[in-house]
């Protein structure tokens, strides 16, 4: 609803009444989020409406921070989709580009997809120079760490990592080539590479990867962290111990329920929770931030633990502290997140689709990027339909 009296009016937005979870400030409780000139103005107990030009009633609502997705594809890759209309109807306001442009193809990116999103978009570049665009990442004559870091630092407002992919040779060489372009200009390095005779994955993790470099898909059954008997190896812990990151990357084929169930309750939960949303991902899987925090809400996580490894922990993996948070001044990105309760199914994709039962689902209902109400479910921040002025007879 939205209040009448001009002078009294401290705040453009106020939320009132929901569930706040704002790991970065260790706030978890009741509270109300006001917002003003698109920032965080305050956070606090029973804020009055009269102070607010638009008041939403998000009472039994859950509040966080704008949900920050570490891995998705807006460009290069055949699947590639438009970041606002995948990502803020389901509260993500910020998103990262898993390696779709090259060094060549960066520019061209940026001016298609980067600059015109309301979302936040940011873009690990491809060590390949074309990104994904064609069948490039198999061209090492195409990986080149001196161009890759020029471009990366020509950049660094909008490139936040390296990405390593889908090289089907025998050696290291692209592998090693990203984290040199990494090291060199002082961002992590994301690696999707299945293991292979030549390229296992104990010597990828223990022997290749910097500490903060990171791991994606590491549910997936085509880099399976367990065993035969469903025991996480051993080498996945000392990976963790050395400071490797492991990211879920969910996607179209990289999440399998048999492999996370038994990995999060050996207390292998993932640092960072991702999507790898794409067209055939969001169709097979609905592989969304709520819909994927779903999944390990039902095996086990604790929601606040959730909401942290989707906001705070990615924000500051690719060196975006400002965003992931609440705090006073901090970008307004908030998203307000429903806890449906029902009889739910929900799909993973390990060597075939199976399903998981659920009495939970995270469903969004209001994302708020830059203080501005950008989707609204069900028109909590809207007036009522009896408030509308009578029709102009001369029209």
């Amino acid at each position: 609803m939205t209040t009448s009296d001009a002078t009294v009016r401290k705040y453009d937005l106020l939320l009132k009444g929901g569930r706040v979870i704002d790991p970065a400030n260790n706030i978890d409780g009741q509270f109300d989020v006001a917002t003003s000139g698109g920032s965080i103005a305050l956070v606090g107990k029973d804020i009055s409406p009269a102070l607010a030009r638009t008041v939403a009633d998000v009472s039994g609502l859950v509040v966080t921070p704008g949900l920050v997705d570490l891995h998705a594809h807006f460009y290069g890759y055949f699947g590639a989709i438009l970041p606002d209309a995948h990502c803020l109807p389901e509260g993500t306001t910020t998103a990262v580009d898993a390696g779709g442009s090259g060094h060549l193809t960066f520019d061209d990116f940026n001016e298609l997809v980067i600059a015109p999103a309301t979302t936040n978009v940011f873009a690990m570049l491809n060590i390949a120079g074309e990104g994904m665009v064609g069948e490039p990442e198999q061209d090492l004559d195409g990986m080149d760490i001196e161009l890759t870091a020029a471009k990366i630092a020509q950049r660094p407002d909008v490139i936040v990592g390296v990405k390593v992919a889908h090289y089907m040779g025998p050696g290291w060489e692209p592998l090693d080539r990203g984290i040199q372009a990494a090291e060199d200009t002082g961002v992590f390095l994301m690696v999707d590479q299945s293991p292979i005779h030549t390229r296992p994955m104990n010597e990828m993790i223990l022997e290749h990867l910097r500490s903060g470099d990171m791991v994606t898909h590491c549910y997936a059954v085509s880099k399976p962290m367990t065993d035969m008997n469903d025991k996480v190896k051993p080498y996945f812990f000392e990976a963790r111990e050395r400071g490797v990151q492991f990211d879920v990357g969910h996607g179209g084929g990289s999440f399998s329920f048999r492999i996370a169930k038994a990995a999060i309750e050996q207390g292998f939960v993932p640092d960072t929770i991702s999507t790898d949303m794409h067209r055939p991902s969001i169709l097979s899987n609905q592989a969304t931030m709520p819909e994927t925090m779903t999944k390990l809400l039902a095996l086990g996580m604790e929601l606040p633990d959730i909401v942290k490894r989707s906001t705070w922990d990615p924000a500051q993996a690719i060196g975006h502290p400002e965003l992931g948070n609440l705090g006073q001044t901090a970008p307004a990105d908030i998203a307000v997140l429903n806890i449906t309760e029902g009889d739910f199914g929900l799909v993973d994709n390990g060597t075939t689709q199976r399903v998981f039962k659920a009495n939970k689902r995270i469903v969004c209902e209001m994302t708020v990027k830059n203080g501005r109400v950008v989707w609204d479910k069900n028109g909590r921040s809207r007036d009522d339909w009896s408030s509308t002025p009578p029709m102009n007879p001369l029209i």
